[in-house]
Protein backbone atom coordinates (compact mmCIF):
# COMPACT_ATOMS: atom_id res chain seq x y z
CA UNK A 1 0.00 0.00 0.00
CA UNK A 2 1.23 3.58 -1.39
CA UNK A 3 1.98 6.06 1.96
CA UNK A 4 3.36 9.56 2.10
CA UNK A 5 6.80 10.67 2.88
CA UNK A 6 7.81 13.90 4.33
CA UNK A 7 11.87 15.14 3.79
CA UNK A 8 12.86 18.13 6.03
CA UNK A 9 16.05 18.63 5.00
CA UNK A 10 18.39 21.05 7.15
CA UNK A 11 21.50 22.36 4.62
CA UNK A 12 24.72 21.66 6.70
CA UNK A 13 23.02 20.35 10.37
CA UNK A 14 26.20 18.95 12.14
CA UNK A 15 25.52 15.32 13.77
CA UNK A 16 27.45 16.29 16.82
CA UNK A 17 25.69 20.04 17.48
CA UNK A 18 22.09 18.16 16.89
CA UNK A 19 22.79 15.04 18.61
CA UNK A 20 24.30 16.52 21.85
CA UNK A 21 21.33 18.93 22.66
CA UNK A 22 17.94 17.21 21.15
CA UNK A 23 16.94 16.07 24.75
CA UNK A 24 18.04 19.62 26.33
CA UNK A 25 17.36 21.86 23.80
CA UNK A 26 14.85 20.52 20.34
CA UNK A 27 11.77 18.16 21.69
CA UNK A 28 10.23 17.77 18.43
CA UNK A 29 13.86 16.21 16.95
CA UNK A 30 13.92 14.43 20.33
CA UNK A 31 10.95 12.90 20.21
CA UNK A 32 10.67 11.68 16.83
CA UNK A 33 14.78 10.10 17.46
CA UNK A 34 13.40 8.48 19.75
CA UNK A 35 10.05 6.91 18.10
CA UNK A 36 12.31 6.21 15.37
CA UNK A 37 15.59 5.99 13.80
CA UNK A 38 18.34 8.21 14.19
CA UNK A 39 22.40 8.51 13.27
CA UNK A 40 24.94 9.78 11.39
CA UNK A 41 24.24 10.37 7.72
CA UNK A 42 27.40 9.90 5.72
CA UNK A 43 27.96 13.16 2.65
CA UNK A 44 29.33 12.22 -0.26
CA UNK A 45 32.77 13.16 -1.85
CA UNK A 46 33.12 15.73 -1.68
CA UNK A 47 31.44 17.01 0.95
CA UNK A 48 28.77 20.10 -0.60
CA UNK A 49 25.52 21.50 -0.85
CA UNK A 50 24.64 20.77 -4.31
CA UNK A 51 25.85 17.08 -5.73
CA UNK A 52 25.28 16.17 -1.69
CA UNK A 53 21.07 16.44 -1.75
CA UNK A 54 21.84 15.70 -5.61
CA UNK A 55 23.05 12.01 -4.64
CA UNK A 56 20.38 11.60 -1.84
CA UNK A 57 17.76 11.63 -4.00
CA UNK A 58 19.41 9.86 -7.11
CA UNK A 59 20.92 7.05 -5.34
CA UNK A 60 24.10 7.85 -7.58
CA UNK A 61 26.89 9.36 -6.37
CA UNK A 62 28.64 12.41 -7.42
CA UNK A 63 30.68 10.57 -10.34
CA UNK A 64 27.79 9.29 -11.73
CA UNK A 65 26.09 12.24 -11.67
CA UNK A 66 28.78 14.58 -13.66
CA UNK A 67 28.54 16.92 -10.57
CA UNK A 68 31.24 17.83 -8.03
CA UNK A 69 30.38 20.69 -6.70
CA UNK A 70 28.41 24.58 -6.80
CA UNK A 71 30.34 25.23 -10.15
CA UNK A 72 30.49 23.06 -12.90
CA UNK A 73 32.99 22.43 -15.54
CA UNK A 74 31.45 21.69 -19.24
CA UNK A 75 34.29 21.56 -20.94
CA UNK A 76 38.23 21.11 -21.24
CA UNK A 77 38.63 24.83 -21.54
CA UNK A 78 40.13 26.92 -18.77
CA UNK A 79 37.26 29.20 -18.68
CA UNK A 80 34.26 26.28 -19.01
CA UNK A 81 32.61 26.65 -16.44
CA UNK A 82 29.20 27.75 -14.42
CA UNK A 83 26.71 27.33 -11.96
CA UNK A 84 25.05 23.69 -11.66
CA UNK A 85 21.60 24.15 -13.09
CA UNK A 86 18.58 21.60 -12.91
CA UNK A 87 18.83 20.76 -16.33
CA UNK A 88 22.26 18.75 -15.65
CA UNK A 89 20.56 16.25 -13.33
CA UNK A 90 20.04 12.14 -15.33
CA UNK A 91 16.16 11.47 -15.76
CA UNK A 92 16.50 8.66 -12.50
CA UNK A 93 15.76 11.44 -9.96
CA UNK A 94 13.13 10.21 -7.16
CA UNK A 95 10.73 12.64 -8.30
CA UNK A 96 10.73 10.47 -12.21
CA UNK A 97 9.96 7.54 -10.10
CA UNK A 98 7.42 8.56 -8.38
CA UNK A 99 5.71 10.55 -11.05
CA UNK A 100 5.91 7.22 -13.45
CA UNK A 101 3.81 5.51 -10.73
CA UNK A 102 0.97 9.03 -10.74
CA UNK A 103 2.29 9.79 -7.49
CA UNK A 104 3.00 13.80 -7.10
CA UNK A 105 5.97 15.20 -5.20
CA UNK A 106 6.10 18.91 -4.06
CA UNK A 107 10.16 20.44 -3.88
CA UNK A 108 10.52 23.09 -1.77
CA UNK A 109 14.07 25.06 -2.36
CA UNK A 110 15.91 21.54 -2.82
CA UNK A 111 18.98 22.14 -4.79
CA UNK A 112 19.60 21.87 -7.91
CA UNK A 113 16.24 23.04 -8.78
CA UNK A 114 16.77 26.14 -10.78
CA UNK A 115 15.04 26.45 -13.33
CA UNK A 116 12.13 24.73 -11.66
CA UNK A 117 12.11 21.24 -13.46
CA UNK A 118 8.60 20.12 -14.82
CA UNK A 119 7.90 17.07 -12.23
CA UNK A 120 4.38 15.39 -11.62
CA UNK A 121 3.76 17.92 -9.08
CA UNK A 122 4.99 21.96 -7.67
CA UNK A 123 8.70 22.96 -7.31
CA UNK A 124 9.93 26.11 -5.71
CA UNK A 125 13.19 26.51 -6.72
CA UNK A 126 16.67 26.78 -4.53
CA UNK A 127 19.04 28.76 -3.58
CA UNK A 128 20.54 28.59 -7.04
CA UNK A 129 18.56 30.98 -8.62
CA UNK A 130 19.76 34.18 -9.78
CA UNK A 131 18.51 37.51 -8.79
CA UNK A 132 15.82 38.74 -10.54
CA UNK A 133 14.89 35.08 -12.36
CA UNK A 134 11.41 35.55 -13.93
CA UNK A 135 10.51 31.66 -13.31
CA UNK A 136 11.34 30.50 -9.64
CA UNK A 137 8.25 27.68 -9.95
CA UNK A 138 6.89 25.09 -11.78
CA UNK A 139 4.18 25.54 -12.47
CA UNK A 140 4.12 29.10 -12.94
CA UNK A 141 1.32 29.92 -12.00
CA UNK A 142 2.45 28.63 -8.57
CA UNK A 143 4.26 32.35 -8.29
CA UNK A 144 1.27 33.29 -7.52
CA UNK A 145 0.51 31.44 -4.25
CA UNK A 146 4.60 32.46 -3.27
CA UNK A 147 3.90 35.81 -3.72
CA UNK A 148 1.01 35.96 -1.69
CA UNK A 149 1.74 33.45 1.29
CA UNK A 150 5.97 33.97 1.91
CA UNK A 151 6.53 37.61 0.05
CA UNK A 152 9.46 37.97 2.26
CA UNK A 153 10.62 34.54 0.82
CA UNK A 154 14.42 33.92 0.20
CA UNK A 155 16.02 31.69 -1.28
CA UNK A 156 19.38 32.37 0.02
CA UNK A 157 21.07 34.62 2.43
CA UNK A 158 23.14 36.40 0.41
CA UNK A 159 25.99 38.60 1.88
CA UNK A 160 26.11 35.77 5.10
CA UNK A 161 29.83 36.29 5.32
CA UNK A 162 29.48 40.18 4.56
CA UNK A 163 27.04 41.44 6.81
CA UNK A 164 27.20 41.57 10.89
CA UNK A 165 26.61 39.08 13.57
CA UNK A 166 22.91 40.14 14.59
CA UNK A 167 21.64 40.76 11.12
CA UNK A 168 22.53 37.41 10.06
CA UNK A 169 21.08 35.67 12.64
CA UNK A 170 17.98 38.10 12.00
CA UNK A 171 17.88 37.49 8.32
CA UNK A 172 18.19 33.68 8.67
CA UNK A 173 15.56 33.59 11.10
CA UNK A 174 13.10 35.63 9.30
CA UNK A 175 13.89 33.44 6.17
CA UNK A 176 13.42 30.33 8.16
CA UNK A 177 9.67 31.20 9.54
CA UNK A 178 8.51 32.43 5.42
CA UNK A 179 9.92 28.98 4.50
CA UNK A 180 8.24 26.76 6.52
CA UNK A 181 5.18 28.73 6.16
CA UNK A 182 4.96 28.19 2.92
CA UNK A 183 5.86 24.89 3.49
CA UNK A 184 2.66 23.84 5.14
CA UNK A 185 0.64 26.14 2.95
CA UNK A 186 2.12 24.03 0.02
CA UNK A 187 0.82 20.64 2.00
CA UNK A 188 -2.64 21.99 2.44
CA UNK A 189 -2.99 23.12 -1.18
CA UNK A 190 -1.07 20.88 -3.37
CA UNK A 191 -1.51 17.14 -3.75
CA UNK A 192 1.31 14.95 -2.64
CA UNK A 193 2.79 12.04 -1.95
CA UNK A 194 6.56 13.09 -1.71
CA UNK A 195 7.02 16.25 0.27
CA UNK A 196 11.18 17.54 -0.01
CA UNK A 197 11.96 20.63 1.56
CA UNK A 198 15.64 22.28 2.26
CA UNK A 199 16.12 24.77 4.81
CA UNK A 200 19.75 26.96 4.32
CA UNK A 201 19.58 28.92 7.39
CA UNK A 202 21.60 26.55 9.51
CA UNK A 203 24.09 26.35 7.04
CA UNK A 204 25.06 29.44 6.77
CA UNK A 205 24.64 30.38 10.20
CA UNK A 206 27.44 28.44 11.22
CA UNK A 207 29.71 29.65 8.47
CA UNK A 208 28.91 33.10 10.07
CA UNK A 209 28.30 32.57 13.44
CA UNK A 210 29.87 29.50 14.93
CA UNK A 211 31.95 29.41 18.01
CA UNK A 212 35.16 27.49 18.61
CA UNK A 213 35.20 27.97 21.86
CA UNK A 214 31.74 26.18 22.59
CA UNK A 215 32.35 22.52 21.48
CA UNK A 216 30.35 20.75 19.29
CA UNK A 217 27.56 23.31 20.38
CA UNK A 218 28.42 25.24 18.10
CA UNK A 219 27.97 28.77 20.05
CA UNK A 220 24.53 30.23 21.10
CA UNK A 221 23.40 31.34 18.21
CA UNK A 222 23.52 28.54 16.38
CA UNK A 223 22.06 26.34 19.10
CA UNK A 224 19.10 29.31 18.92
CA UNK A 225 18.86 29.00 15.30
CA UNK A 226 18.33 25.15 15.92
CA UNK A 227 16.10 25.77 18.60
CA UNK A 228 13.46 27.73 15.99
CA UNK A 229 13.79 24.83 13.66
CA UNK A 230 12.54 22.38 15.94
CA UNK A 231 9.98 24.93 16.69
CA UNK A 232 9.03 24.81 12.68
CA UNK A 233 9.19 21.39 12.76
CA UNK A 234 6.65 20.75 16.01
CA UNK A 235 4.18 23.49 14.59
CA UNK A 236 4.20 21.21 10.93
CA UNK A 237 4.18 17.97 12.81
CA UNK A 238 1.00 19.37 14.62
CA UNK A 239 -1.23 18.97 11.67
CA UNK A 240 0.15 16.54 9.75
CA UNK A 241 -2.52 13.35 8.83
CA UNK A 242 -1.61 10.01 10.77
CA UNK A 243 0.27 7.89 8.65
CA UNK A 244 3.04 9.88 6.59
CA UNK A 245 6.71 9.19 6.82
CA UNK A 246 9.32 11.83 8.43
CA UNK A 247 12.82 11.91 8.02
CA UNK A 248 14.82 14.96 8.61
CA UNK A 249 18.31 14.64 6.96
CA UNK A 250 21.26 16.83 6.15
CA UNK A 251 23.69 16.86 3.22
CA UNK A 252 26.76 17.20 5.67
CA UNK A 253 27.81 18.61 8.69
CA UNK A 254 30.20 21.39 9.93
CA UNK A 255 33.39 21.73 12.54
CA UNK A 256 35.21 24.87 13.46
CA UNK A 257 37.65 26.54 10.73
CA UNK A 258 40.47 27.22 10.69
CA UNK A 259 41.36 29.44 8.17
CA UNK A 260 42.47 29.14 4.33
CA UNK A 261 45.33 27.15 2.29
CA UNK A 262 46.49 29.25 -0.94
CA UNK A 263 46.57 25.98 -3.57
CA UNK A 264 47.58 28.12 -6.41
CA UNK A 265 50.50 29.94 -4.05
CA UNK A 266 51.35 26.62 -3.52
CA UNK A 267 51.87 25.46 -6.88
CA UNK A 268 53.63 27.82 -7.66
CA UNK A 269 56.18 27.64 -5.44
CA UNK A 270 56.89 23.94 -6.45
CA UNK A 271 57.22 25.57 -10.40
CA UNK A 272 53.92 23.04 -11.67
CA UNK A 273 52.25 26.74 -11.92
CA UNK A 274 53.48 29.41 -14.26
CA UNK A 275 52.27 33.11 -14.49
CA UNK A 276 53.13 35.51 -17.31
CA UNK A 277 54.46 37.85 -14.74
CA UNK A 278 54.40 37.72 -10.75
CA UNK A 279 51.23 39.37 -8.70
CA UNK A 280 51.99 41.06 -5.36
CA UNK A 281 48.34 41.39 -4.58
CA UNK A 282 46.04 38.65 -4.11
CA UNK A 283 43.66 38.38 -6.60
CA UNK A 284 41.58 35.85 -8.15
CA UNK A 285 43.29 33.28 -11.04
CA UNK A 286 42.49 34.43 -14.54
CA UNK A 287 43.39 32.11 -17.43
CA UNK A 288 44.90 35.12 -19.03
CA UNK A 289 47.09 35.84 -16.26
CA UNK A 290 49.23 32.11 -16.62
CA UNK A 291 51.76 31.09 -18.82
CA UNK A 292 50.02 28.24 -20.10
CA UNK A 293 53.01 27.17 -22.38
CA UNK A 294 54.83 26.13 -19.09
CA UNK A 295 52.12 25.47 -16.51
CA UNK A 296 51.85 21.78 -15.89
CA UNK A 297 49.00 22.15 -12.98
CA UNK A 298 46.67 24.59 -11.82
CA UNK A 299 44.14 24.91 -9.13
CA UNK A 300 40.20 25.73 -7.87
CA UNK A 301 39.68 26.70 -4.49
CA UNK A 302 36.54 26.16 -2.12
CA UNK A 303 35.92 23.67 0.97
CA UNK A 304 37.60 21.51 -1.01
CA UNK A 305 40.90 22.18 -3.39
CA UNK A 306 41.04 20.76 -7.44
CA UNK A 307 44.10 20.48 -9.36
CA UNK A 308 44.10 19.84 -12.92
CA UNK A 309 46.57 19.06 -15.21
CA UNK A 310 47.27 20.74 -18.35
CA UNK A 311 47.08 18.10 -20.78
CA UNK A 312 48.40 18.25 -24.27
CA UNK A 313 45.45 17.43 -26.70
CA UNK A 314 42.99 18.25 -23.53
CA UNK A 315 43.43 21.49 -22.68
CA UNK A 316 43.40 24.07 -25.44
CA UNK A 317 47.16 24.92 -24.46
CA UNK A 318 47.95 21.82 -23.28
CA UNK A 319 51.85 21.01 -22.42
CA UNK A 320 51.84 17.76 -20.64
CA UNK A 321 51.53 14.55 -22.71
CA UNK A 322 49.33 12.16 -21.35
CA UNK A 323 51.93 9.64 -21.01
CA UNK A 324 53.15 11.54 -18.16
CA UNK A 325 50.35 12.81 -16.60
CA UNK A 326 50.13 9.62 -14.08
CA UNK A 327 53.83 10.57 -13.32
CA UNK A 328 52.84 14.34 -12.34
CA UNK A 329 49.83 13.71 -10.09
CA UNK A 330 51.74 10.78 -8.28
CA UNK A 331 54.63 13.83 -7.69
CA UNK A 332 51.98 15.73 -6.61
CA UNK A 333 50.28 13.80 -4.24
CA UNK A 334 53.85 12.54 -2.97
CA UNK A 335 54.44 16.72 -2.58
CA UNK A 336 51.30 16.70 -0.54
CA UNK A 337 51.32 13.87 1.70
CA UNK A 338 54.15 15.07 3.73
CA UNK A 339 52.10 18.05 4.84
CA UNK A 340 52.07 21.71 4.35
CA UNK A 341 54.27 23.74 6.80
CA UNK A 342 51.73 26.48 7.93
CA UNK A 343 54.39 28.49 10.29
CA UNK A 344 55.37 27.65 13.65
CA UNK A 345 56.62 24.47 13.40
CA UNK A 346 52.79 23.13 12.18
CA UNK A 347 52.64 20.86 9.26
CA UNK A 348 48.79 20.47 7.75
CA UNK A 349 48.10 16.92 6.55
CA UNK A 350 46.56 17.40 2.95
CA UNK A 351 44.88 14.43 1.41
CA UNK A 352 44.39 14.11 -2.42
CA UNK A 353 42.48 11.67 -4.18
CA UNK A 354 41.73 11.09 -7.85
CA UNK A 355 38.23 10.79 -8.83
CA UNK A 356 39.25 7.24 -9.94
CA UNK A 357 39.23 6.56 -6.51
CA UNK A 358 36.19 8.10 -5.04
CA UNK A 359 33.75 7.17 -7.24
CA UNK A 360 31.96 4.08 -9.44
CA UNK A 361 32.27 5.88 -12.65
CA UNK A 362 33.27 9.19 -14.02
CA UNK A 363 30.73 11.50 -15.85
CA UNK A 364 31.48 15.22 -17.13
CA UNK A 365 34.98 16.86 -16.62
CA UNK A 366 35.67 16.04 -12.71
CA UNK A 367 39.67 17.42 -11.83
CA UNK A 368 42.59 15.42 -11.60
CA UNK A 369 42.85 15.77 -7.58
CA UNK A 370 40.32 16.65 -4.95
CA UNK A 371 42.55 18.26 -2.50
CA UNK A 372 41.16 17.90 1.52
CA UNK A 373 43.57 19.84 3.47
CA UNK A 374 43.28 19.59 7.55
CA UNK A 375 40.09 17.09 7.54
CA UNK A 376 38.05 20.12 5.94
CA UNK A 377 39.25 22.21 8.55
CA UNK A 378 40.68 24.78 5.99
CA UNK A 379 39.29 26.22 3.20
CA UNK A 380 40.93 25.86 -0.23
CA UNK A 381 41.97 29.60 -2.21
CA UNK A 382 42.33 29.55 -5.68
CA UNK A 383 43.60 33.26 -5.69
CA UNK A 384 47.23 34.14 -6.45
CA UNK A 385 49.49 36.82 -5.10
CA UNK A 386 49.05 36.74 -1.33
CA UNK A 387 52.68 35.56 -0.94
CA UNK A 388 51.83 32.42 1.80
CA UNK A 389 50.89 29.58 1.90
CA UNK A 390 47.83 29.61 5.16
CA UNK A 391 45.44 32.96 6.19
CA UNK A 392 43.57 32.81 9.29
CA UNK A 393 40.37 34.35 7.52
CA UNK A 394 38.72 33.50 4.46
CA UNK A 395 38.89 35.09 0.71
CA UNK A 396 35.11 35.47 0.42
CA UNK A 397 34.28 37.15 3.90
CA UNK A 398 34.56 35.67 7.65
CA UNK A 399 33.72 32.21 7.56
CA UNK A 400 33.74 30.41 11.44
CA UNK A 401 32.89 26.99 10.15
CA UNK A 402 34.12 24.17 7.28
CA UNK A 403 31.95 21.77 6.09
CA UNK A 404 32.34 17.80 7.76
CA UNK A 405 31.29 14.65 6.38
CA UNK A 406 28.97 13.82 8.84
CA UNK A 407 25.25 15.14 7.91
CA UNK A 408 22.36 13.67 10.46
CA UNK A 409 18.84 11.64 9.79
CA UNK A 410 16.25 11.15 11.82
CA UNK A 411 13.48 8.64 10.47
CA UNK A 412 9.75 8.24 11.77
CA UNK A 413 7.90 5.33 10.03
CA UNK A 414 4.57 5.00 11.74
CA UNK A 415 4.19 1.68 11.18
CA UNK A 416 7.83 0.20 11.91
CA UNK A 417 9.08 0.09 15.30
CA UNK A 418 11.78 2.37 17.38
CA UNK A 419 15.23 1.43 16.73
CA UNK A 420 17.18 4.32 18.76
CA UNK A 421 20.64 5.14 17.32
CA UNK A 422 21.59 3.38 14.29
CA UNK A 423 24.59 2.98 12.22
CA UNK A 424 26.09 5.14 10.05
CA UNK A 425 24.26 5.75 6.56
CA UNK A 426 25.52 6.60 3.42
CA UNK A 427 23.83 9.70 1.87
CA UNK A 428 23.09 7.18 -1.85
CA UNK A 429 21.12 5.04 0.58
CA UNK A 430 18.14 7.37 1.38
CA UNK A 431 17.01 7.08 -2.48
CA UNK A 432 16.15 3.17 -1.93
CA UNK A 433 14.71 3.59 1.59
CA UNK A 434 12.44 6.61 0.16
CA UNK A 435 11.33 4.66 -2.48
CA UNK A 436 10.38 1.68 -0.09
CA UNK A 437 8.28 3.59 2.03
CA UNK A 438 6.29 5.06 -0.37
CA UNK A 439 6.16 1.83 -2.19
CA UNK A 440 4.53 0.46 1.17
CA UNK A 441 7.38 -1.56 1.27
CA UNK A 442 9.29 -2.60 4.88
CA UNK A 443 12.36 -0.41 4.21
CA UNK A 444 15.84 -1.06 5.57
CA UNK A 445 18.34 1.35 6.86
CA UNK A 446 21.54 1.14 4.94
CA UNK A 447 19.74 -1.32 2.29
Amino acid sequence: MQRRVLVIGLDGAAAGCVFAQMAEYLPNLYGLAQAGSFGVLRSCEPPITVPAWACMLSGKDPGQLGIYGFRHRHGPGYEDRGFVHARLLPGEMLWHWAGSRGWRTVLLGVPPSYPPPEIEGAVVSCLLTPEGASTVTYPPSLGKMLAEVAPDYRFDLAGFRLVDDAVLFREAAAALRARFRLARELARRQPWDLFVMTDIGADRVQHGLWDAGDGCRGGHAVRSYYQLVDEEIGRWLAELPDGVCIWIVSDHGAQPSRGGFHLNEWLRQHGWLRLQEDVFETQSLRSDMVDWSRTVAWGEGGYVGRIYLNIRGRQPRGVLSPQDASRVLEELRDALACGVAAGAGEHVPVAAYQPEQLYRELRGFPPDLFIYVGGLRWRVFGGVGSGQLFSAGNDLGRDRANHHPDGIYICWDPVAPARGPSDPLPITSVHACLQAQLAGERQVLGA
